[in-house]
């Protein structure tokens, strides 16, 4: 814990492994038997596979340990919790079940194979039947040649709307801070939900030497991350139950494994040589190979919008340095998902007053100026190497 007075850590370091009587260890295991919603559901009626069994659910199958980190069968059951465990129920996903334009409209993706944005049935010990996401719902999106990618955020995923909408309650001019998240987006943090951060990139965690936008969390070794994900868990649902700690080493092997599907860095250096060069003395102090990454920066130090950075709630008065294997295709840039590509946070018109660019908010997009003054030859060089990353 960086920050060990932050609301995140208070609560973690009072409830886990502490051996009081009201240790998250003590909560049930939650495996429940699940299915996927699938594509053909949606002919159906309004809802009806929100919360309807319509084959054998099955939960995970759980070994009784890994042979290591790198053990395939670990990974393999990373895989297949990443796209099945039920990781938060979701009772408002259900307006996105209301007909086969309904998951669009709240950028769900669909896919014959895999079924409706990662969403879940789960069966329950009492009987009862409960709508969930999965990590594929926020971590899982189509790539420029179709192909479903996990680690991908999810950039069209409005979770906000579905929950206003579930709740009745119309987003346009809504006071509910939930209105203002927008797609790619929401707070996970705040009760208030005044804290939206952009759904991160999953794919090149293993590089990373901090967890969270606000870095909240030091070391992204395996031990660190599964413990996030257990913990991830519980609170998002309502620290009731907790998940079999293979289910969530076994995510963090997986999701360490994700890294392999991104390009050499090589390729990107092979695009553009001169990008390269300029990459190297403008941008490589903060973001150094191999992870195209580094300690986080204070909030002074990077410039943009400082609210994730100062919150109660998970605040450390820095922001993570992002790798960036893989931005080129990562979509929304910067903490808060205001930059829609690479080539906007390169572009010097967003510091501009008359900007229309941002995807969130009005206005210019200041802060993150490294690179706003290279030459234009230069600005093109480097956007097409990261774009190659």
């Amino acid at each position: 814990m960086v920050s060990p007075a932050n609301a995140y850590s208070v609560l973690r370091l009072a409830r886990y492994a502490t051996g009081a009587a009201d240790d998250w260890s003590r909560l049930p295991l939650f495996n429940p038997p699940v299915e996927p919603i699938l594509t053909q559901e949606l002919d159906g009626p309004a809802g009806a596979s929100a919360t309807s069994l319509s084959g054998a659910p099955v939960a995970l199958p759980l070994p009784p340990d890994g042979a290591s980190l790198d053990d395939a069968a670990l990974v393999r059951l990373g895989e297949q919790a990443f796209a099945r465990y039920p990781t938060q129920f979701a009772p408002y996903m259900r307006v996105a079940l209301a007909s086969r334009q309904a998951p669009a409209r709240y950028g769900l993706w669909t896919d014959a194979a895999a079924g409706v944005g990662g969403l879940v049935r789960a069966r329950m010990p009492d009987g009862s039947v409960w709508l969930a996401v999965t990590c594929a719902t926020c971590h899982t999106a189509r790539a420029a040649d179709g192909r479903l990618v996990a680690g991908m955020p999810n950039a069209a995923l409005n979770v906000g709307r579905a929950i206003l909408d579930a709740e009745g309650v119309a987003a346009a001019g809504a006071s509910d801070p939930r209105a203002a998240w927008g797609p790619g987006r929401l707070d996970v943090s705040s009760a208030a939900g005044t804290e939206p951060a952009r759904i991160p990139d999953l794919r090149p965690v293993r590089w990373l030497t901090h967890l969270h936008q606000d870095a909240t969390l030091r070391g992204a070794d395996p031990v660190t991350l599964a413990i996030r994900l257990e913990t991830l868990i519980i609170t998002a649902n309502n620290q009731t139950i907790r998940p079999p700690r293979i289910v969530t080493l076994a995510l963090a092997a997986y999701v360490r494994s994700l890294g392999d599907g991104l390009p050499d860095p090589k390729t990107a250096a092979v695009a553009s040589p001169a990008g390269a060069a300029v990459f190297a003395t403008t941008c490589a102090k903060c973001h150094a190979a191999p992870g195209f990454t580094g300690p986080p920066v204070a909030l002074a130090t990077v410039g943009t919008d400082p609210t994730l950075g100062r919150s109660i709630d998970r605040g450390t008065g820095t922001y993570r340095v992002p790798s960036l294997r893989g931005v080129g295709t990562r979509g929304p840039l910067l903490h808060d998902g205001t930059i829609p590509s690479v080539a906007a946070l390169f572009d010097p018109a967003r510091l501009s007053a008359g900007y229309s660019g941002r995807l969130h908010g009005t206005g210019p997009v200041r802060g993150h100026t490294y690179g706003l003054s290279l030459p234009a030859p230069d600005r093109r060089a480097l956007i097409a190497y990261l774009e190659h990353l």
